[in-house]
């Protein structure tokens, strides 16, 4: 994905974090880890509604929330990457979907790489796009509301369709998005797969024919996990 960064984010130099230990056998007080395990009150709010075992039992979770969490998220990569069948270099972790798709806009969009999306589509994206000073054009959905490949294919622009569309609802097949993905070989086209688990076929399975491909999947809808951010 390289090759399809932008200007500003190609010059830019990686933050290295600090060495993070494995199995946990020493604090960091470099990073203000505490040896101490967090408040009593903290442990009450948390085990709410778990009173029988708030008084006896202080769950590894619990009692690990003084530490730094690792910051490449391996574990969790590694078990993405399984479950989807891809490599972990293919996977990133972040602090839910907008986060995600923050970086992917930066990352991938500037003046001489604008973005293009639907008109009824997920109201983050211009907004993102006026925080970054992303050029972008809108592309208006059909009168029935459905979306239109034809002016995203070989747009010169970078790409990104919600599938399913939201607030619409209405999914496009693999097929058209495999016919976007391929007519835009030297732009980035980002599926949004937010509400894929309710109806309608994840690109995935496209990702090693189609290296201009992103794809941004969250916990938040049909797993209901919003709190794992």
């Amino acid at each position: 994905m390289s090759r399809f960064l932008s200007k500003a984010s190609e010059s830019l130099l990686p933050y290295t974090p600090g060495e993070q230990p494995q199995g946990r056998k020493f604090i960091k007080l470099n990073t203000n880890e505490c040896p101490y395990p967090p408040s009593p009150k903290v442990a009450e709010a948390i085990l709410a509604g778990y009173e029988e075992n708030s008084s006896k039992i202080m769950p590894l979770e619990l009692a690990n929330l003084r530490l730094y969490s690792d910051p490449e998220e391996r574990v969790l990569i590694e078990a993405i990457a399984d479950h989807y069948g891809v490599g972990t270099n293919q996977v990133i972790a972040g602090n839910g979907s907008d986060e995600i798709l923050g970086f992917a806009f930066r990352a991938f969009c500037d003046q001489n790489a604008p973005l293009q999306f639907a008109d009824l589509t997920y109201g983050f994206y211009p907004a993102l796009c006026g925080l970054y000073g992303i050029p972008f054009k809108v592309v208006p959905l059909e009168e029935d509301f459905t979306l239109n490949i034809e002016p995203y294919k070989n747009c010169g622009n970078n790409v990104i369709i919600a599938n399913p569309n939201a607030p619409t609802g209405m999914n496009l097949p693999l097929s058209a998005m495999e016919e976007v993905a391929a007519s835009n070989p030297d732009r980035v086209v980002m599926v949004d797969e937010a509400y894929v688990d309710f109806g309608g076929e994840s690109c995935v399975s496209l990702l090693p024919k189609y290296e201009n491909l992103v794809i941004i999947q969250t916990f938040s809808k049909s797993r209901s996990l919003a709190g794992a951010r």
